[in-house]
Formats: structure tokens, sequence, C-alpha cells
């Protein structure tokens, strides 16, 4: 758990108070950054979670493929990465961030969406099977991707920056099901 706000005092106030032997408190005064990471989870988490839906598809049951969820989870931890620093986060808050990420692709509200995504169905469809349940994931995607065109637009960002990003929008504001933009996820690194 991390604590943030401005008074590293009163910070530490707050942590005694809630502080026990299984419930460990960290704290930061980079208050976008903390919220900004543990926000951006709630979109890439839903990128993730797309792969698991497609394996279910693939093989008409519930079996994952770990390889397609672990190179989304990559793509998913360097765009965290270059939006949080985009946005003035702190790069100490990543992992909170990422830690937040892992624990939502693997139980959850999003992952029940991104299944269900990945399985082919539209957003309309999936959210009716969800039946009314609160899905941070879809505003917080919808509203990143909104961010990311109006910084693309004016030029102060190259189009195509955040490929998973677009990606997961495009199919909550579509509707329409659309294979994974794999190749835009490659990179040479040398």
């Amino acid at each position: 758990m991390t604590f943030c706000g401005r008074d590293p005092s009163l910070l530490r106030q707050v942590r005694e108070l809630f502080e026990s032997p299984y419930y460990s408190v960290s704290l930061s005064t980079d208050v976008r950054g903390v919220e900004c990471a543990v926000a951006l989870k709630n979109a890439y988490a839903l990128g993730v979670t797309l792969a698991v839906g497609l394996s279910y598809a693939r093989e008409g049951r519930e079996i994952e493929h770990y390889n397609s969820e672990a190179a989304l989870f990559g793509q998913a931890t360097a765009e965290m990465t270059a939006l949080l620093r985009l946005f003035g986060g702190g790069d100490d808050c990543l992992p909170l961030g990422i830690g937040d990420l892992y624990v939502t692709v693997f139980g959850g509200r999003t992952r029940r969406l991104g299944i269900l995504l990945g399985r082919g169905m539209t957003a309309a469809e999936a959210l009716k099977e969800l039946n009314g349940v609160t899905l941070e994931s879809t505003v917080i995607t919808v509203r990143m991707c909104e961010a990311v065109r109006a910084l693309e637009d004016a030029g102060r960002l190259p189009r195509g920056s955040f490929p998973l990003l677009a990606h997961v929008g495009a199919l909550l504001e579509g509707g329409e099901p659309r294979p994974v933009p794999w190749k835009s996820f490659e990179a040479e690194r040398f």
C-alpha cells in the first residue's frame, strides 16, 4: 500500500495508524506519479487480459498461453513508463503501477472484461454480459486515449507512440473486435 500527499510528517502519522505485521505502507510526496501509475494499470490490465480471452477462444476452454500475456505485459509496462514520465510522475512510482497491474491481470472485474473482449465480444456485448459492474478501466482507457490524441494533434507526441493503449481504446470506442497489433510492439534494441 502507498499513501501519498504533500506533508511527509502527516503521511508518517497516518502510516502509524494503519501499519501492521500484515499491512505494509510506503509513503510518497509524488501525488501525480502515484495517482497516474495506479490509474494507468486499469487501462493496461485490459490490454494484457485480451491475451487470456484470445487463448480461451482459440482453445475452446480455459487454457492460458502465458507467452502472449507476457508480451502484452511487457508492452504495457513500456507504455506505462513513457506515460508516467510524460505526465510528470517520478520513475520511483512505476513499481506501484506495475505491481498493481500484476494483481489486476490475475483477478477482478477488469480481467473479466478483457477476457470477454479477447474472446471476440464487442464492448457493448461484454458490458451487457457484466451487467452493470463498475469498470473504472473503461473510463481511464477512453480518457487516456483522448489525452494522447490531443498531444498527437498538437504535435507534442508522435502518432502511434502507445499502440496497446490505442488498441484497447479502439475496442472500447469502436466496439468491433480487431486483432492485437503485435507488429506495432516490435522494437530493435541495438
